[in-house]
C-alpha cells in the first residue's frame, strides 16, 4: 500500500511541475506575443516599432532559457507577466 501512496505522490508532483512549466511558457509566450502584435500595428521604422521588436526578442530570449530560471525567477514571471500583458493590452487598446 505504500507503494501505491508514493507512485501517486510521485504521479502528481510531475503533473504539478509540468502544470507550472506550461504556465511559464504561456506567460513569456503571451507577453511576446502582445508585443508582436504592437510591432505590426505600429509605423514601419519608427521607433515605437523597433522597441516593440526589441522586447518582443527579449522575452523570445526568456523563452528559450525557462529551464535556467531559478524558482524565484519563475515566480516573478508567474505574478508579474499576466499584470504586464493586462497593462499592454488597456493601454494600447488590445
Amino acid at each position: 500500500m505504500a507503494e501505491d501512496e508514493e507512485r501517486a505522490r510521485k504521479y502528481w508532483e510531475n503533473i504539478s511541475r509540468i502544470d507550472r512549466e506550461e504556465e511559464l511558457e504561456w506567460c513569456v509566450k503571451n507577453v511576446w506575443l502582445t508585443y508582436q502584435l504592437l510591432a505590426a500595428r505600429a509605423e514601419d521604422g519608427s521607433a515605437e516599432r523597433r522597441e516593440f521588436d526589441r522586447l518582443q526578442d527579449h522575452y523570445m530570449a526568456i523563452e528559450r532559457n525557462l529551464m535556467d530560471l531559478s524558482r524565484e525567477e519563475e515566480d516573478r514571471i508567474l505574478e508579474e507577466y499576466p499584470k504586464l500583458v493586462e497593462r499592454l493590452e488597456r493601454e494600447n487598446g488590445l
